[in-house]
This record gives structure tokens, C-alpha cells and sequence, in this order.
């Protein structure tokens, strides 16, 4: 089975990006230490540290 992938991401300004997907759009501000995505459905955090593979991220739905 094949299955097409489509994903493109923008940066805006340093801190700023715009991800487009077939799936939706979302804006991501990232740091050093955190990484901070609003999409459509939710809100993601991410961290990790550089070098090691280890990472945490959390999400948080939007309430209806």
C-alpha cells in the first residue's frame, strides 16, 4: 500500500513558522528550550534536549 504524504513549512521570522498539511494548517513558535504548535484541534508543547533523543511533548485539545 502506498500513501502520499504532503507537508510544507514556512518560516515567518525566526521564531515563526506556518506548516501546511493535507490534513490543515498550523503556527508553530519554537526556542531554544520549547516548542509551542496551535493547529486545529489542539495545542502541543515540546521539549527535549539536543543530542540526547529524548524528548516530552504534551497535548491539550481545544474544550467544545
Amino acid at each position: 500500500m502506498v500513501y502520499i504524504r504532503f507537508f510544507r513549512r514556512i518560516r515567518l521570522s525566526r521564531r515563526f513558522s506556518l506548516n501546511i498539511s493535507k490534513h490543515g494548517v498550523s503556527l508553530t513558535f519554537f526556542n531554544k528550550i520549547v516548542r509551542i504548535t496551535l493547529g486545529k484541534h489542539g495545542i502541543r508543547f515540546s521539549t527535549g534536549l539536543k543530542g540526547s533523543g529524548l524528548s516530552i511533548t504534551e497535548y491539550v485539545k481545544y474544550k467544545k
